[in-house]
């Protein structure tokens, strides 16, 4: 009895101990997550090497979506597993708050090395996504950014090669063997302008360089042992609905990104593929859950590794912050999808992932459920708003969820038009911004104007009128339309320089000193345009 005894603890023991290594050497799994900028999700059939990784011992997730179809808030996303409207970051031309916990910053702390290399100035350390990581290579700097239209400006250069990224991601890996590391690349390649041809050919070529990149893991030793991420931020819409780029519009061809994921060996979770809808806010948390280590109470997203199902949002408020026109946000529940908007849609992604077939009203249902489900991330928000008894937090917070008006970037009155309505305004701005980079002022002039005739509060294009005149010397017919939008949205440095160059050209020189000390306020690093 005493030998049996005996034996027994020693198995409990030895089991307890077997647990413990266990949950060790998955707390050291080496992490390499790669953000592939601007790749739909259904476009793997060009990238044959990505999508083996799914096939090979690892799963593919059918049905993946971005938060929010822009580079910069949708990294934010992936890295924090926080919503945008908790954050602020819901637009390219934003900080990600300091003192946020990211998946490296939770790494860091346990042990792990940690590294970023980033393909484009978009994600320039300067936007605060780099806590946590020891290594940050990201050779870029931005002067300044527009908060009213994203522009990024005075940028030593844009973007870098993926191949340069990825020769920068091997040499520190060759630095760190026998380390446990976590390494997240962004490559840029796959956003316009392109350097192949088509999308698809900058696909297929992006996707060679990952297939390279893969064969160095291999010889290094990594491949075998790592768990490996890929993904994209968002899609590109390429003519679909009408939008020809991204974060206008919150329709699949944005929103569905590929997310596949390559298990250590040993160490699979789930089967080949999965079919449930996931976010890119639970990349980390899944991560997070698969290495054993707890996720930190500010991460919003759920582990898929359980797989229970859970509705996934979206969002787009580009049209609001630029326009003055609606945000748009969804709901995805299962193969429905719910689109809120002035004039909501209700599609069933199975039977129509075009999304051409509105059928909110054929379904009013479903799309009361959808609806109901949606307004409880509002609900969430608000009481974490009011909770640190900061009147102006929490309204900034519903401005954000846009129950309140005006919105955060300007003055709005009245009801904001369903972006689906403005789509052939937005398609004329684009085109006048064509012409001024092709310097035909006269005819951008006529082109704004034309649209401020039938959408006068429209900031964005009042702001780029007022640029386009004094382009054209037309000093003292710039600065009424700059003044207006100046009002409107002061912290947008563009107004306030041009404005600036305005007054000092009409010799209003204490005016013009104003104007460009509130520029620099907003943008001290900002280089002083040449004319």
């Amino acid at each position: 009895m005493l030998y049996s005894r005996s034996f027994g603890v020693q198995k409990a023991v030895k089991l307890a101990l077997i647990l413990v290594f266990s949950s060790v050497a998955l707390a050291q799994t080496p992490v390499i997550v790669i953000s592939v900028d601007t790749l739909r999700g259904d476009r793997l059939v060009h990238a044959p090497n990505i999508s083996s990784w799914g096939t090979q011992g690892g799963t593919l997730f059918t049905a993946a979506e971005t938060q929010v179809p822009l580079t910069l808030p949708s990294h934010t996303v992936l890295l924090t597993s926080a919503w945008p409207f908790e954050t602020h970051v819901e637009e390219n031309a934003a900080t990600v708050p300091k003192g946020i916990t990211t998946l490296a910053s939770v790494l860091k702390a346990r042990g792990y090395k940690t590294a970023a290399f980033i393909g484009s100035v978009f994600l320039e350390r300067q936007f605060g996504l780099d806590p946590g990581f020891d290594t940050y290579d990201s050779p870029f700097t931005a002067g300044a950014f527009s908060k009213l239209s994203g522009e990024i400006l005075n940028a030593t250069r844009e973007r870098r090669p993926g191949a340069l990224v990825l020769r920068a991601a091997n040499q520190w890996l060759a630095q760190h063997k026998g380390e446990p590391v976590f390494v997240f690349i962004h490559l840029f390649d796959v956003h316009k302008p392109w350097q192949a041809d088509t999308y698809n050919g900058q696909v297929a070529a992006t996707d060679k360089l990952l297939g390279g990149f893969r064969q160095s893991l291999q010889k290094e030793g990594w491949w075998d042992k790592s768990l490996v991420v890929v993904t994209a931020d968002h899609g590109e819409g390429l003519g679909d609905h009408g939008e020809s780029d991204h974060g206008y519009f919150i329709y699949e061809s944005t929103l569905h990104v590929p997310l596949i994921l390559h298990w250590p060996q040993g160490g699979r979770k789930l089967p080949a593929t999965v079919a449930e809808p996931v976010g890119l806010i639970d990349v980390a948390p899944s991560i997070l859950d698969f290495l054993k280590i707890p996720a930190p109470g500010s991460f919003k997203g759920h582990t898929f590794l359980t797989g229970n199902a859970r509705p996934v949002f979206s969002e787009s408020v580009y049209a609001r912050d630029s326009f003055g026109w609606a945000p748009l946000r969804s709901l995805r529940v299962g193969d429905w999808k719910y689109i809120e908007a002035p004039k909501p849609e209700l599609y069933n992604l199975a039977s129509d992932p075009g999304e051409r077939a509105n059928l909110i009203a054929k379904n009013p249902t479903e799309a009361a459920n959808l609806k109901a489900q949606l307004a409880k991330y509002a609900a969430s928000a608000a009481p974490a708003a009011l909770a640190d008894g900061n009147p102006q937090k929490k309204k900034e917070v519903l401005e954000s969820l846009g129950y309140l008006a005006p919105g955060p970037r300007g003055s709005r009155s009245g009801t904001a038009a369903d972006p689906k309505d403005r789509l052939p305004i937005l398609l004329r701005y684009e085109e006048a911004l064509g012409m001024m980079a092709a310097r035909r002022y006269n005819a951008a002039v006529a082109s704004l104007r034309a649209i401020l005739v039938s959408d006068p509060g429209n900031l964005l294009v009042r702001r780029d009128l007022g640029v386009a005149l004094i382009e054209r010397k037309e000093f003292q017919k710039a600065i009424p339309e700059l003044e207006r939008v100046a009002a409107a949205a002061p912290d947008d440095y563009i107004t306030r320089y041009e404005l600036g160059i305005a007054y000092e050209q009409t010799g209003q020189r204490s005016q013009a000193a104003d104007q460009f000390a509130a520029a620099h306020r907003i943008a001290p690093n900002a280089k002083e345009r040449t004319r």
